[in-house]
């Protein structure tokens, strides 16, 4: 199954993304927009992994991470990559904070260790995914400078690994383990 490792957001966040996808359908975007309930802040992006492979890294994370302690970041700005001149994926920008990089760096190195293969970017940049682009209006740039996001908030107390079943109508994500800093994995009984 397809597999990934996320930090969910909160209500405030989703509010604010679904103002900001309004506002880029309204200039003139169309994309792949990022349902309410899917929106997350990726950390890796696994690929196809057996269930075994997957309890396996969430026990060895769960040990790995088991006392780190909570803290928060702050959604930041409104940003996209871009191919060439093209935008391709839409986000918010969450603020790249020591507490946040040295989670994702002591969870890439006990990934490594476990020989889990993950979709390695190289420059982790901290974002939720609004939407994957297909059609934009000339003057793009120009346009999205002028979308401005509050500053919210974001505690991250542990992750969540979800399993991704790709449908004609969009992803659907189902989450498979939940840990938490403070000690508990819980695991998804559906």
């Amino acid at each position: 199954m397809r597999t990934f490792i996320a930090v969910d957001v909160n209500q405030e966040i989703r509010e604010i993304a679904t103002d900001v996808i309004d506002r880029l359908v309204g200039l003139g975007f169309k994309a792949a927009w990022t349902k309410p309930e899917n929106l997350h802040l990726t950390l890796f992006f696994l690929g196809e992994m057996d269930e075994k492979a997957v309890e396996s890294m969430a026990l060895s994370l769960n040990k790995r991470l088991q006392g780190f302690p909570s803290f928060s970041t702050n959604l930041v700005d409104f940003g996209y990559f871009k191919f060439k001149q093209s935008p391709r994926v839409l986000f918010l920008k969450l603020e790249p904070t020591k507490s946040l990089q040295r989670m994702y760096l002591e969870m890439k190195s006990e990934l490594t260790k476990c020989k889990v293969k993950y979709d390695d970017q190289g420059n982790f940049v901290p974002h939720v995914t609004l939407g994957r682009v297909k059609e934009y209006p000339n003057n793009w740039e120009e346009l999205v400078k002028e979308i401005q996001v509050p500053k919210v908030s974001l505690v991250i107390d542990g992750i969540t690994i979800y399993s991704s079943t790709l449908t004609p109508q969009g992803p659907i994500y189902k989450w498979m383990y939940k840990l938490k800093f403070e000690g508990g994995l819980v695991r998804n009984a559906r």
